[in-house]
């Protein structure tokens, strides 16, 4: 089952149209999510319950409470009972915590699937796609999840062609692949849409 936990997106990608489509973005109650998920358990119907969210590790901010976010989030979802797995996507690797990982890491409910796209393995590439993290900061998180999580499973996602993207650029996103030993890439050719 889909559970959206929040929408619309305060990234501005350059490459991407979701903020000014679904405007800023918006989280659930937790109350109402958990609720939301609890019926879903109760139906016997679903093994597994996805979270969603174009970026579901900045849920909570919005609220200015200063204690509610998508660990909070994970936690209150994790005491429901019934034999289901909770995953989530999509994660943003600026906003991808080690304590995340380690909560993951500590839960056999949530699964060890996680997608965390990097679009690109130059850091030249991901500035000019407004991405807010190096590659060196995603290959330190690659790093930790393979460290605390031994049976994690990673995809990603890849865009190919951006604009100013060198021959050079590509290889560093290939070198990032092998790094990373995926087990999915979701790979894009560059969209020339409008507003992009």
């Amino acid at each position: 089952a889909w559970v959206n936990i929040m929408y619309g997106c305060n990234n501005f990608c350059t490459y991407c149209i979701v903020p000014y489509v679904r405007g800023r973005e918006r989280s659930r109650k937790v109350e109402d999510i958990k609720e939301e998920v609890k019926n879903l358990v109760a139906s016997k119907k679903y093994k597994t319950i996805t979270l969603l969210g174009q970026n579901v590790n900045s849920y909570g901010l919005d609220f200015k409470d200063g204690k509610t976010n998508f660990i909070t989030l994970l936690k209150e979802l994790s005491t429901l009972e019934g034999d289901v797995k909770i995953k989530f996507m999509t994660s943003h690797p600026k906003d991808f915590s080690f304590e995340l990982i380690d909560y993951i890491a500590s839960n056999n409910k949530i699964s060890k699937s996680i997608h965390l796209p990097v679009q690109s393995g130059s850091n030249a590439i991901l500035k000019s796609m407004n991405r807010h993290y190096t590659i060196e900061h995603y290959k330190e998180l690659v790093d930790r999840i393979y460290s605390k999580i031994p049976n994690a499973t990673i995809t990603t996602d890849i865009i190919v062609g951006f604009p100013g993207e060198t021959d050079e650029d590509f290889i560093s996103t290939c070198n990032l692949l092998e790094y990373c030993n995926y087990s999915g890439v979701f790979g894009f050719v560059y969209s020339k849409r409008k507003g992009t």
